[in-house]
């Protein structure tokens, strides 16, 4: 069994995905959560200063999407063919858009440029996506994003969507088999604990 420990703030964010992994495989680690005081003392000393990070076994690996396809790796969750992971990192990297989308209004100062960006991410460049990710998701069986198992692929669309239906509880009425899935995801048992045992928080 390898030793883990998972360092981010204390917030879904960046690492949630890595966490709804470690959750699914019923994996022992640390989540360790540091505050804004604790991270600037530790940030010469990572990688590329930067969280999340994690270490196994001695040995530290930064970067979100290399921490969670790593763990996706370890515990089976990565897809059983090339095809398989190639499809996978395909719908990863739609959610990351969508939420780069975001990142980018929120991090806007321009109060007026602000909620423009946030108004076209959220009423329009999110719902298009979620639009095409639901017809990628039929054409491929309506079950799974990839293969016919779950893949870190449905977790990063899980955790994108538990967050973003915080701000918008309709997110998923146009998308049924999306829907259908991030309602089978929380009813996974080791899922459902970890949502109902994680800290509470807004991000």
């Amino acid at each position: 069994m390898s030793d883990i420990k998972l360092s981010y703030f204390n917030a879904r964010g960046r690492a949630e995905t890595s966490r709804l992994i470690l959750a699914h495989a019923g994996a022992r680690y640390i989540d360790q959560r540091l505050s804004m005081e604790q991270f600037a003392s530790a940030k010469e000393r990572l990688p590329f200063g930067q969280v999340p990070v994690i270490k196994v076994d001695g040995e530290v690996v930064s970067q979100s999407m290399a921490i969670a396809r790593y763990l996706a790796n370890l515990y089976g969750l990565a897809g059983r063919s090339n095809m398989e992971m190639a499809q996978a990192d395909e719908i990863v990297g739609v959610v990351n858009d969508m939420i780069e989308k975001r990142i980018a209004a929120m991090r806007e100062t321009d109060e007026r440029k602000k909620s423009e960006m946030t108004r076209e991410a959220m009423s329009e460049a999110i719902p298009a996506t979620l639009l095409k990710l639901e017809a990628r998701l039929t054409e491929r069986g309506g079950q799974f994003f990839a293969g016919n198992n779950l893949t870190w692929a449905d977790l990063h669309v899980f955790s994108f969507v538990d967050r973003t239906r915080l701000d918008n509880p309709e997110l998923l009425n146009e998308c049924p088999k999306m829907k259908n899935l991030v309602e089978r995801i929380e009813q996974k048992p080791n899922i459902s604990r970890w949502l109902a045992s994680r800290p509470q928080t807004l991000m």
